[in-house]
């Protein structure tokens, strides 16, 4: 399956390209970069990334913003014609297009798919809309974009119920794969006798993580058990005002902020951790509760959107958001009871559902009945999975 993923940007999703990249012949990344700097360098570029191709457009920002007109949107979808063209001089067009976040990426699909005759498939990450951060205006393009989409997927139940009352059509529920190193096998470490019970938490710190509420809750946590303590991991804007408020909670002897960390310091945290804990005030999907899960850790989160997807009785505990009460209970109840919670079970069923194996097989049958519409199609064996190959088509045909 020769396919091409387009996103607002190239640098957050690489990862899960890399991941179903295994699944597809050819996965490119289309995307456009911006700059307010004349000086930066203007125009196509092509570079790799995480072992993809990615076709690129970088534009300046020559033009204000207007209330009832979408510059950004317009500008980006005509860079993203442009690179396309660029790659189409090169590989022939795509059997599909599998664009990420419907605006602007969904709309640029649109566009493409009305010129070529290519079908696309929408995966929406974004909680622009559960905040309601997409104006009047916007809607428009977005909705065309939806109604022509061979398939909606959105990455958490919760989700994909919001959108579809927005949308007015089906999306179906399709989840965030785990990232490809939190796949490796490892053998449980012993933690019974250890001093103190450490929870972990990462993401940046900002005002929708929640961490405000998680220092207010861990505070009272540890009043009734002092052998908590509370790993901190990743930054951001709130990270100075967090640490005084352990400050001023009087917990920094039981409180670390580790900063920011890389892929191979997560894991090895969450390895040297009891449970991992995330008080999100919003989240479509929550990539790090699965990642936690992978590495045997049970999981307290809030009914956000997208933790009820991940998180159920038999793996964690739900809290509501910004219920500090609530929140130090279950972390009295994780101290207390996470004899529970089965490290080898936790995986395995993390895996079966959130692997590589289990999403990307889900992915390709999309994608399957999606080109099928198509015709032409002649299918073939991968990895146990049906998957579709076709002929590249000439790179003059379409110069």
């Amino acid at each position: 399956m020769w396919t091409g993923f387009f996103s607002k940007s190239g640098t957050g999703i690489a990862e899960e390209r890399h991941q179903n990249r295994r699944a597809c012949t050819d996965v490119p990344l289309l995307a456009e970069r911006n700059s307010k700097h004349p000086d930066r360098p203007y125009g196509f570029a092509k570079y790799r990334q995480s072992g993809l191709d990615i076709y690129a457009w970088h534009g300046i920002y020559f033009f204000p913003r207007f209330p009832f007109i979408d510059i950004d949107c317009i500008r980006w979808v005509c860079a993203g014609l442009k690179a396309f063209k660029h790659y189409i001089r090169e590989n022939g067009l795509p059997d599909l297009i599998h664009a990420h976040r419907m605006n602007y990426a969904g709309i640029l699909a649109q566009k493409i798919s009305q010129k070529y005759g290519i079908p696309y498939v929408v995966t929406e990450h974004s909680s622009t809309i559960t905040r309601g951060l997409i104006r009047p205006h916007q809607w428009q393009p977005m909705e065309k974009a939806a109604a022509h989409a061979s398939a909606l997927l959105a990455v958490s139940r919760h989700f994909a119920h919001v959108l579809q009352h927005k949308y007015g059509c089906e999306w179906q529920y399709l989840p965030n794969i785990l990232g490809g190193i939190f796949n490796r096998p490892f053998e449980q470490r012993e933690k019974n006798n250890k001093p103190h019970f450490v929870f972990c938490t990462v993401s940046h710190l900002r005002r929708l993580k929640g961490h405000d509420v998680l220092l207010t809750a861990f505070a009272r946590a540890l009043a009734q058990c002092p052998q908590l303590r509370l790993n901190i991991g990743g930054s951001g804007q709130e990270e100075q005002r967090l640490k005084q408020q352990a400050a001023d909670l009087g917990i920094t002897h039981a409180v670390t902020f580790l900063g920011a960390l890389q892929p191979e310091a997560v894991l090895d945290l969450m390895r040297n951790s009891d449970a991992f804990v995330l008080a999100s005030r919003t989240e479509t999907f929550g990539v790090v509760y699965i990642e936690a899960l992978s590495q045997g850790l049970p999981v307290i989160a809030t009914r956000c959107g997208g933790a009820e997807s991940i998180v159920s009785d038999g793996n964690g505990y739900l809290v509501p958001v910004d219920d500090d009460d609530a929140l130090a209970d279950a972390l009295i109840k994780m101290y207390e009871h996470h004899s529970d919670f089965e490290p080898a079970r936790l995986r395995e069923n993390c895996l079966n559902e959130f692997g590589e194996n289990a999403v990307i097989g889900r992915l390709i049958g999309i994608f399957r009945q999606a080109i099928a519409e198509y015709g032409k199609k002649i299918p073939v064996k991968y990895s146990g999975l049906t998957k579709i190959r076709t002929r590249r088509r000439s790179r003059r045909q379409y110069r």
